[in-house]
């Protein structure tokens, strides 16, 4: 027989349990569906009915105290009709097989694949090498006769490619399931959100795991050495190329220190680009039909840096097929081997750093980070920022509850800890800020990649061949090096990248639409 409880002690009872949603515990809401399905009296109701009212009184009062607001929003979610769900629930004892369009079949097994099909054995992941892939004459498959052709669940995208297709209405928007399910978007990088909903018409139609962001690293033990105040968040691009001017470029390669190393194969131009992003500048038109690079603001971005490599506290890498091993590369970079005083790197440059002294036995370098140069214009926006890949579910496939599940594992918290701390994935900043903020003692670190958002343009410029990127770079470069042996003014420069680059876009366009497939555009409409 159940004990029953004294008038006097249903309020201690009550403190014991446990609120749930709505201001009811399980056990109380539990023992009232039991009663109303069996229609049985409870034992020793005539006392129960006596005390009835005292009990009800303290119930409501307990709720009223500690879950108002809670119950209003149940009371007012029980007035409604029920919602039909988004996606029906996966059959656990129904075999499926999820087709993902990836370039490369190993890499996606090795980081999702495998780890998902020992969550979800009932599903086989299967991986097609279509939409991703290149022709040897190095173009872009047309996305719609892939989508056609291969009809893959689950889509690796990069940002043109995820605008193209969530305007053609390709893609299945994720919005109603995320709300539904309680998916958690709150811990992930706002700023890769954004940028997602931004180029899917308001609408959420993938989800990326990871972005792509830059930071500034730099050397303390140099800095005090030659008394020199530390970096800061929010510097300007001139204040850092002022800071770098103040290291002794000695002649003598042994005493010599760089102010600021570049990232491998950017060369000058590079870094030009970075500062002219900065201050909102673009090398194209939003229409992507005009090059727009002949102005004074680019004139004036590009002095600044060119005339920094001149003086030489700017150190170039040497290109990546120079260096024939991981080590090598550590190596030749002066920030590693203690010569340089400030880098401008990507989140993966902390796992090169640790890898270096660990497995090579470098020396270790005392390094620590703010973010990157902002414009006083724009002083919380990167200049650097993109997002990586992005997963999407194929509107048209049959196996949209599977595919979302693959796609919701590849950006769950518990991947992005595997990515962190297994030393996998591309090296970029994990768009999980929760996943982060767990790196103990990286507090500075994680502010660093975290406090600055993307732009608020489009980052995506439509229809632009990315042969025209190369071809422009290789312009850029070679007319910064006639500036850099005084064959030409920057001005002049400046000019003629502007004609010759206006030529090399026509030329792009021009033979993209004599071939019958898409050309490849840029991954985020910018230079690759």
């Amino acid at each position: 027989m159940t004990k029953r409880l004294e008038p006097e002690h249903w309020e201690k009872h009550l403190t014991r349990l446990q609120l749930r949603q709505g201001g009811f515990s399980k056990e109380l809401m539990h023992k009232v569906k039991e009663r109303v399905e069996t229609k049985q009296p409870p034992v020793g109701s005539k006392r129960w009915l006596r005390w009835s009212p005292a009990v009800a009184c303290v119930l409501v009062l307990a709720v009223g105290w500690t879950q108002a607001d809670r119950l209003v929003e149940g009371l007012s979610k029980l007035s409604k009709p029920l919602e039909k769900a988004a996606l029906e629930a996966m059959d656990p004892n129904k075999e499926k097989t999820l087709k993902v369009s990836f370039v490369h079949e190993t890499t996606f097994m090795m980081q999702y694949g495998k780890a998902f099909t020992i969550r979800y054995p009932n599903v086989a992941v299967k991986v097609e090498k279509g939409i991703g892939n290149e022709t040897s004459a190095g173009i872009r498959t047309n996305l719609e006769e892939q989508l056609e052709k291969d009809k893959p669940d689950v889509l690796a995208l990069s940002l043109s490619e995820y605008a193209q297709l969530a305007k053609e209405g390709k893609l299945y928007a994720l919005d109603d399931v995320i709300r539904q399910e309680g998916f958690d978007l709150q811990n992930i990088h706002a700023g890769v959100v954004n940028r997602l909903r931004t180029e899917g018409g308001g609408k959420l139609y993938g989800l990326a795991p990871e972005y792509d962001q830059r930071a500034l690293f730099y050397n303390k033990e140099l800095f005090d050495k030659y008394g020199i105040s530390y970096p800061r968040n929010g510097m300007s691009w001139e204040e850092l190329l002022q800071l770098a001017s103040r290291f002794p470029a000695a002649p003598n390669a042994k005493d010599r220190v760089y102010g600021l190393v570049t990232r491998v194969y950017s060369g000058p131009f590079g870094l030009v680009q970075q500062a002219g992003q900065a201050k909102g500048l673009s090398i194209l038109d939003s229409s992507g039909k005009q090059v727009t690079v002949n102005t004074p603001e680019w004139q004036k971005a590009w002095t600044a840096v060119l005339d920094a490599v001149r003086g030489g506290y700017i150190y170039e890498q040497p290109p990546l097929e120079k260096l024939s091993t991981r080590e090598d590369m550590y190596r030749a970079n002066p920030f590693m081997t203690g010569q340089a005083a400030m880098t401008l790197q990507s989140y993966g440059f902390v796992k090169d750093l640790n890898e270096a002294s660990s497995r090579y036995k470098m020396s270790s370098v005392p390094w620590d980070v703010v973010t990157e140069p902002t414009d006083p214009s724009r002083p919380n926006e990167s200049s650097s920022f993109s997002v990586r890949t992005i997963y999407a579910v194929n509107a048209a496939s049959e196996n949209r509850r599977e595919a979302w599940e693959l796609v919701k594992f590849i950006n769950s918290e518990e991947m992005a800890r595997k990515m962190l701390t297994q030393n996998i994935g591309s090296g970029s900043s994990p768009s999980r800020l929760s996943s982060l903020s767990a790196v103990k003692g990286q507090e500075k670190l994680v502010e660093a990649f975290t406090s600055l958002r993307p732009p608020a343009e489009s980052q995506v410029t439509p229809g632009v061949p990315a042969e025209f990127y190369s071809a422009f770079e290789e312009l850029a470069t070679q007319l910064s090096k006639d500036v850099l042996k005084g064959k030409k003014t920057v001005s002049q420069a400046a000019r003629e990248l502007q004609d010759n680059g206006q030529q090399a876009l026509i030329q792009a366009k021009n033979a993209a639409q004599k071939k019958p497939v898409q050309a490849k555009t840029a991954v985020d409409g910018r230079t690759p």
